[in-house]
Parts: C-alpha cells; sequence; structure tokens
C-alpha cells in the first residue's frame, strides 16, 4: 500500500481573456479544493494566496497570503483563527513561496504557527 497523495491542480480563466488567472489546488487528494492563487494584475505571477484548513468540503479562505511586490513571496498573512469569518492574526513574513505560505501546512511548509 503506497501512501502517494495525488495533487491535483486546475487552471481557470475567469474573465474569458484566454489568460487562466486563477489555480486551483487539490493538494491532499481528497476531491477539495485546498489552495486558491490568483494572479491580480495579470503579470503572469500569483499574488494572492487563499488557503482552506478545514476538511468539510466546502473551500473557506481561513488564511490568505499576499505578495505585495511581485517577487512571488508571501509578505502578509492574515489569518482567521477562530473561522469567524474576520482575520484575527496578521503576519509579515519574507523569504516564503507564496504556495507555502499557509502556516497549517502538514506537507512541511516553511514556518509554523507555534
Amino acid at each position: 500500500m503506497s501512501d502517494y497523495i495525488e495533487t491535483t491542480v486546475e487552471f481557470v480563466d475567469g474573465d474569458g481573456d484566454g489568460y487562466p488567472e486563477t489555480t486551483l489546488v487539490d493538494s491532499d487528494g481528497d476531491g477539495a479544493i485546498d489552495t486558491v492563487l490568483t494572479d491580480v494584475d495579470g503579470d503572469g505571477y500569483d499574488d494572492v494566496a487563499e488557503f482552506d484548513n478545514v476538511a468539510d468540503g466546502e473551500f473557506v479562505a481561513d488564511v490568505v497570503a499576499v505578495d505585495t511586490d511581485g517577487d512571488g513571496l508571501a509578505d502578509v498573512v492574515a489569518d482567521d483563527v477562530d473561522l469567524d469569518g474576520v482575520a484575527d492574526q496578521v503576519t509579515r513574513v519574507d523569504g516564503v513561496p507564496l504556495a507555502d505560505a499557509n502556516p497549517y501546512s502538514t506537507s512541511g511548509g516553511p514556518y509554523d504557527v507555534s
């Protein structure tokens, strides 16, 4: 029996301009979207990453990471700690790839919330 989990990635052209500005990621192979990456300014690089850390099947972004300077690294991470829909904690981060900026990642992410 293998413990291999296949990550699924889907590229979405939400505005119909022929350029996929949104990436949907199912990182744990359960069929539910775990991460949404969006290129807001159309430069080909993701600017916002939203992470769903609740395994209920409905995507709710309880962690949002933002790259403000276009270098591909998260600059700010907002965390809805109590899952009430409001960010309770905002943290400046440095040197963390946008797609890896989820502090609750179980894949050995770059930093820890402890």
